[in-house]
């Protein structure tokens, strides 16, 4: 049964001439190889990495250091169709892991979980593991959620 993951990107440097052009900061980065150690274990072969082509999302999907080459799809950015990604994501039998933005990662989850697209807010680097028979609406269940603001490990560092 194939899984997804969806993250959203780390924290960002804040607005920019060009919102594709905004970088992590070093909280961001961080974030994200922390989210990246959670990832670590449950990773199979063959798994894809998708990202968005936004700057701070390739960074976090470097971050993240899985050992999958990053296929960057346009229809990931933060007004990407939750209708449009999960359309492309249904005949997948691989496990797929997303990086994305808000509002698009709340939207793809809740599709589908749900069956419907809704506004939900996440963490920056928070990812999602869902599971199910199909990438489709409504198919999907939850199996475990990381959040940045639970993870010791980032408590550790901003420590020292």
């Amino acid at each position: 049964m194939p899984r997804l993951f969806i993250f959203r990107h780390g924290t960002a440097v804040p607005g920019m001439d060009l919102d594709s052009d905004r970088t992590l900061t070093p909280a961001g980065e961080n974030e994200a190889r922390c989210a990246g150690a959670w990832l670590a274990p449950l990773l199979s072969e063959g798994t894809r990495l998708i990202v968005s082509p936004y700057l701070r999302a390739q960074q976090t999907a470097q971050a993240l250091a899985t050992p999958f080459e990053v296929e960057t799809w346009a229809e990931l950015t933060p007004s990407g169709d939750p209708d449009v990604v999960s359309d492309l994501l249904i005949e997948e039998t691989r496990d797929v892991i997303v990086v994305s933005h808000l509002p698009l990662v709340g939207r793809l989850a809740s599709l589908l979980v749900d069956g419907r697209s809704l506004d939900q807010p996440w963490s920056p680097a928070e990812g999602w593991l869902l599971s199910g028979d199909l990438f489709a609406p409504g198919c999907m269940m939850v199996d475990q959620i990381w959040y940045p603001a639970l993870d010791r490990r980032l408590g550790e560092a901003s420590n020292h």
